[in-house]
Parts: C-alpha cells; sequence; structure tokens
C-alpha cells in the first residue's frame, strides 16, 4: 500500500467513528469536540504531507540533468518494439502538414482534438506545421479508424514484410493505438502515420490518450520507458496530458544542438549545453505553466 493511500485510510479513520447516543450529544461536544478536532487537524497534517512530499520530490528531480538526459535517451534513442538497441536520433526537417482523415466517429471532435493538439506540439518545439484537406497534401496522417482495419492500414503503410517482423505483430497485438513513421537517408522523418482505432479506443477510454501520447512520440519521441516519470511516455503515469518533463524533452529534440542521425553518444555529448540553455531560459521552472498553454488539457477545462 502506498503512503498516498495509508494517509487516505488513516483520515478515514479519524473522521468516520460512530457518534454517541443524541441524548449524550450536547456532553459529548463539550468534552470530546476539542480533542476530535486536533486529532482531525493531526490527520490533515499527517494527509497533506504523505499527499505532498513524493510529488514535490518527483517535481524536483526530474528537472535534474542527470534525469533530463537519461530521460531523453530513453524515448529518443531506444525502440520500443526493439529492446537493447540503440538507434539514430530522428525529428522532422520539413515543415509538417496533417491530414486528419476520419472514418469512424465524431469527426468534428476528431479534426478539433487534432489541430489543438498538434498546433500545441508546433508551438512547444518551435516546428511549422499546417493543416490539409486530402491525402495527397499530407506527409503525416493521423487516420481514427476501425479496429479491425489496423492491420491492414499498418500493412498497406510499412509493406508487407515489415508488417510480418515480430515487433509489429505484438504492436498490433498489445497496443490500443499505433505510430509509424519513415525516414530519409539523413534519418530525419519524411512521413508518418497515427492509427486510432475509434471504437476500441472509446471503449477503453484512450481515445484522447491515443491523439495525446501518439502525436508526440511522431515528433520524434518512439519510445515507451517506465524509467520516464512523469510522463505520457511511461505506463505508469496516469495522466492523460503532456507532463512538465514531456515539454521539456520535447524542447530538447527541437534544440539547434541536435540535429537528426546523431548517434547515442553524440547525442549524449551535447544534451549538458542543451539542459543549460533551456534552464537559463526559464523552461525548466516554468515548464509546469508553459505546458498548458494552449493545450488540449486546457480545451478540456482540466
Amino acid at each position: 500500500m502506498s503512503s498516498r493511500t495509508r494517509g487516505a485510510c488513516a483520515f478515514q479513520a479519524c473522521w468516520m467513528s460512530r457518534s454517541p447516543p443524541r441524548s449524550y450529544m450536547s456532553r459529548y461536544r463539550r468534552r470530546c469536540c476539542r480533542p476530535r478536532l486536533k486529532m482531525l487537524a493531526l490527520c490533515l497534517s499527517l494527509l497533506a504531507s504523505l499527499m505532498s512530499t513524493p510529488l514535490s520530490q518527483a517535481a524536483e528531480r526530474w528537472q535534474r540533468a542527470d534525469v533530463l538526459t537519461d530521460s531523453f535517451m530513453e524515448v529518443a534513442l531506444k525502440r520500443e518494439y526493439l529492446p537493447g538497441s540503440s538507434a539514430s536520433l530522428v525529428r522532422w526537417q520539413e515543415p509538417i502538414t496533417v491530414w486528419v482523415d476520419s472514418q469512424l466517429g465524431d469527426s468534428s471532435l476528431q479534426r478539433q482534438m487534432s489541430e489543438i493538439q498538434f498546433r500545441h506540439l508546433s508551438t512547444i518545439t518551435g516546428h511549422p506545421l499546417s493543416f490539409v484537406s486530402s491525402a495527397m497534401e499530407a506527409n503525416l496522417r493521423i487516420a481514427f479508424i476501425p479496429r479491425d482495419h489496423m492491420t491492414r492500414e499498418a500493412t498497406a503503410y510499412v509493406g508487407k514484410q515489415q508488417a510480418a517482423t515480430p515487433g509489429m505483430r505484438k504492436a498490433l497485438r498489445e497496443g490500443v493505438c499505433l505510430t509509424l513513421f519513415k525516414t530519409g537517408p539523413d534519418h530525419a522523418i519524411t512521413s508518418g502515420l497515427i492509427l486510432i482505432p475509434a471504437d476500441y479506443a472509446r471503449q477503453k477510454a484512450r481515445l484522447v490518450d491515443c491523439v495525446v501520447e501518439e502525436s508526440a512520440q511522431l515528433m520524434g519521441l518512439p519510445n515507451d520507458s517506465d524509467n520516464v516519470f512523469p510522463s505520457v511516455f511511461s505506463d505508469v503515469t496516469v495522466d492523460t496530458w503532456l507532463s512538465p518533463l514531456d515539454y521539456v524533452l520535447l524542447k530538447m529534440l527541437y534544440a539547434s544542438e541536435l540535429s537528426p542521425g546523431m548517434s547515442a553518444t553524440q547525442v549524449r555529448a551535447a544534451l549538458p549545453a542543451v539542459i543549460q540553455r533551456l534552464a537559463e531560459q526559464g523552461e525548466l521552472s516554468h515548464a509546469i505553466h508553459r505546458v498548458r498553454q494552449g493545450s488540449l488539457r486546457e480545451w478540456a477545462g482540466d
């Protein structure tokens, strides 16, 4: 049982004690009100301590340079379905043109969520992005489709040979939604596809989660890792929205000191200067506020 759970139980035990018979209530109040209030105050103080201390420690922890470095290496240089591998850095170089392909569900809502989320990512990274009305104009497609179309759509994008690999089969079997992308010789992302099974995602209450996480991954942070916390890239994080850590990781990804094709060694060597500059610009200390500005979270009123 976590400290947060213990604190909640302690508070409930203090508050839910049995009331005395009504005929003794007046005397009970005179004799017991002050001790109960003192006990209640103690319980509230203990509960606040139990709940706030781990959170404040976590907030301070993710801002450390070593944690930011390790977190970035996890989500940017590793691949979810290729454990143990280390890849080159990938990100977009050309402007992103997004087509929202709504085949199932509320197309107006899906487009609105997609536009807010991608414009938010564009603001964070500084990378140019626009929306188009057809597949021919787009280099990034976000498709809301029936679940039974997932394999067909993925195969059409990556080809039969790639779709038959163990990693791809596992992704289609275990994942709710899926992000795919292609890169050029310079490791810059040239096209991307986000597949969201609208029926299944709504059934799992993951529709918004899919839009937020998959779009962030397609910017060039493709790996999920429980070592990165708090973050949408971690399964142990219960929050739907981009965290302050995610905000900083996206800033780091599109830093001028980095470029597509850099190896893990090159990236690690360049990150201290990136983190130092972001800290001097207030991006770390103000991330908790800046990540909300223009976000889906702000739009949803959460």
